[in-house]
């Protein structure tokens, strides 16, 4: 008898623990949909007002670089972790927002896309922009965005820096990664843009945390160091 009673017990405390488990991750899955929704939403509006004459009185214009998909560490996911940086930084702002978009598509698989961003740098390409940022005349700050791959900007955003014209614009980098840091983009960007005024006082966030409200938080202290 007390062993089934001990039984029992065990079996009640397995199946109270499981239940614990089941609505702890689904508790993180709404939240992480919910989070992702909200980014979508922040960098929909702002994207938006992007294409209009600047109304804003900031002047302020983020522009990014973000790969959907299989992303190392955090899994598949419908918006990279770059953008939601960059809803961070416009939401805290409420500023305008332009994506970079490439006309031929980087693979949703992690592997696939590793390959392609490879074999472009290798050929030091130039990957055509899909979309044309629009009144970057209308804008004194401009916010780059983009993740490190390869230990380097994606070949997308060197088609970027040298196809548009940032000069006598402050210039503000923020990049995610797993491991790399800024691995020196912040200076390279800097030296591309001779004639803008870069700050090299960028942010790099592990795109493992830039998916937390850690990420967010950190985000925002740094916009505030920069006197934001």
């Amino acid at each position: 008898m007390f062993i089934l009673k001990k039984t029992f017990i065990e079996i009640c405390i397995f199946i109270l623990v499981l239940i614990a488990v089941i609505t702890t991750i689904s508790y993180v899955n709404n939240k992480k949909s919910t989070n992702e929704d909200n980014a979508q939403n922040v960098l929909d509006d702002a994207e938006n007002n992007s294409n209009l004459p600047n109304t804003h009185n900031n002047k302020i214009l983020v522009t990014y670089f973000s790969r959907p998909g299989g992303n190392y560490n955090v899994g598949n996911v419908e918006i990279g972790n770059t953008a939601l940086m960059a809803s961070y930084i416009v939401e805290y702002l409420d500023s305008s927002s332009f994506e970079i978009l490439p006309v031929n598509a980087y693979s949703t698989d992690y592997s696939i896309a590793l390959e392609e961003a490879s074999k472009e740098k290798e050929q030091n390409a130039r990957p055509a922009i899909k979309n044309e940022p629009t009144n970057l005349e209308d804008y004194d700050t401009i916010f780059i965005g983009y993740p490190i791959w390869h230990g380097d900007l994606p070949m997308i955003m060197y088609t970027f820096l040298e196809n548009y014209n940032f000069d006598g614009k402050k210039i503000i980098p923020f990049n995610t990664h797993e491991g790399s840091g800024s691995a020196g983009t912040f200076e390279t960007i800097k030296n591309k843009l001779i004639n803008s005024n870069v700050n090299t006082n960028g942010l790099s966030l592990k795109g493992s945390i830039a998916r937390t409200d850690e990420g967010k938080q950190e985000t925002i202290k740094w916009l505030k160091s920069l006197g934001y």
